[in-house]
């Protein structure tokens, strides 16, 4: 699956053709880091940066190791959203696991195992999700304002 593939499934579960969810893919070709989607749900304004790595082998392999790492821009963009109050996410979809992952920490993504990043996850899902009310737990972390 490619990050637009994996961003047109996001988008198809959460908006779901609910009027008070939107969720756009942006193109940014003026300035660097920008995530890859804004939305909004019932209001509040969000960014998720949607990422498609392969699972490591090992457990023990950082999932970012060599393949799809944010980019520094991509980790302050978040980090500087975080810290003026709004809200960034990292959507990650393994092809085994769906991850949405607080920007809080961006800048040590990179740098964790998948075991870990579940661990952090302000939600996950294991693929294939066998109850599609699942994705609902997406909107409960934005409406909530968890990071």
């Amino acid at each position: 699956m490619s990050e637009k593939r994996a961003f047109k499934k996001l988008k198809e579960a959460l908006s779901n053709g609910k009027v008070e969810r939107r969720l756009d893919r942006v193109e940014n070709i003026v300035g660097a880091g920008w995530p890859d989607c804004n939305g909004c749900f019932s209001g509040i304004e969000f960014w998720i940066e949607v990422k498609e790595p392969t699972e490591p082998k090992r457990s023990s392999t950082k999932l970012f190791g060599s393949n799809h790492k944010l980019s520094q821009e991509q980790m302050n963009w978040i980090k500087r959203q975080i810290l003026s109050g709004g809200l960034a996410y990292v959507y990650i979809d393994t092809g085994g696991w769906r991850l949405l992952i607080g920007g809080r920490i961006a800048d040590s993504i990179n740098d964790m195992t998948l075991d870990r990043l579940k661990a952090e996850a302000l939600w996950l899902a294991k693929v294939p999700m066998k109850d599609k009310n699942h994705w609902e737990g997406i909107v409960d972390v934005v409406l909530n304002r968890k990071v």
